[in-house]
C-alpha cells in the first residue's frame, strides 16, 4: 500500500468521524433559534408558577418547549426537573421508546424496557451499532478507498460511488441513530438516578434535623 492510498484511508476515517459527529449533533436536537426558545420558555414557565393555566394550555406549553406532541406534559415536567434539563429533554425525545414510563402515586420515573434493563445488554448493543456504523460508512466510500488496490479507473470509481454512497450511507446513518438513542438513554437514566439519590439524601437530612 503506497502513501497515496494511506492518505486516502486516513482522510476517509476523519471524514467518517466528522460525519458521525454532525449526525450525532442533529440527533440530539441542535437548534438555531435559541433566543426565541428562551423567550417562550421563560414566559411559559413564569406562568406555570402562578398556577393559573388551564390543563390544555399547560400541556400544549410543555409540548411546545419539547418541540413535539409525542410526549406527555407530566413527562416533560419531570425531565425539566433533572440536572442539565436542556440536554436531558433532547435525550428523552431521542430515546423515549427505550423506556417503560411509570407513574404511580404522582411519582414519575423512567425505567428501561426489559431487553435494555441490564447495563450489559445496552453495552453490547452500543458496541455493535458503532462497529456497524464504521463498517457501513467504509462500504459507502469503498469505491474511492479501494480503487487503487483493485486498479479501478477514477471514472468507474465515481460511478460505483453513486450506488454505494446512498445505499450504505443510509444504513450507516440508521446504525448511528440506534447508537445515539442507546448512548443518550443511558446518560439520561444515570442522570435520573443521581437526581433521585439527591432527593432521598436531602429527605434523610431533613428528618435527621427534625
Amino acid at each position: 500500500m503506497d502513501w497515496g492510498t494511506i492518505a486516502k484511508v486516513a482522510l476517509a476515517i476523519v471524514g467518517i468521524i466528522t460525519a458521525g459527529k454532525v449526525f450525532f449533533d442533529i440527533l440530539i436536537g441542535k437548534k438555531s433559534n435559541l433566543r426565541e426558545e428562551y423567550e417562550f420558555a421563560k414566559g411559559f414557565l413564569d406562568d406555570t408558577d402562578k398556577k393559573s393555566l388551564h390543563p390544555f394550555t399547560l400541556s400544549k406549553g410543555y409540548q411546545a418547549i419539547a418541540g413535539t406532541n409525542a410526549v406527555k406534559s407530566s413527562e416533560i415536567e419531570y425531565i425539566l426537573s433533572l440536572k442539565d434539563p436542556v440536554q436531558c429533554l433532547s435525550d428523552f425525545i431521542l430515546s423515549k421508546q427505550l423506556f417503560e414510563r411509570l407513574e404511580t402515586e404522582g411519582d414519575f420515573k423512567l425505567v428501561f424496557q426489559k431487553k435494555y434493563e441490564k447495563p450489559f445488554s445496552r453495552g453490547w448493543r452500543k458496541a455493535w451499532y458503532l462497529i456497524l456504523y464504521f463498517t457501513l460508512a467504509f462500504a459507502a466510500l469503498s469505491p474511492v478507498l479501494l480503487s487503487k488496490f483493485f486498479d479501478v479507473e477514477a471514472a468507474k470509481s465515481l460511478l460505483q460511488l453513486l450506488f454505494t454512497l446512498p445505499f450504505f450511507g443510509l444504513y450507516a446513518w440508521m446504525a448511528l441513530q440506534a447508537y445515539a438513542k442507546l448512548a443518550r438513554g443511558d446518560f439520561l437514566f444515570k442522570n435520573q438516578k443521581q437526581h433521585t439519590s439527591n432527593i432521598v439524601f436531602e429527605g434523610l437530612n431533613s428528618k435527621s434535623a427534625a
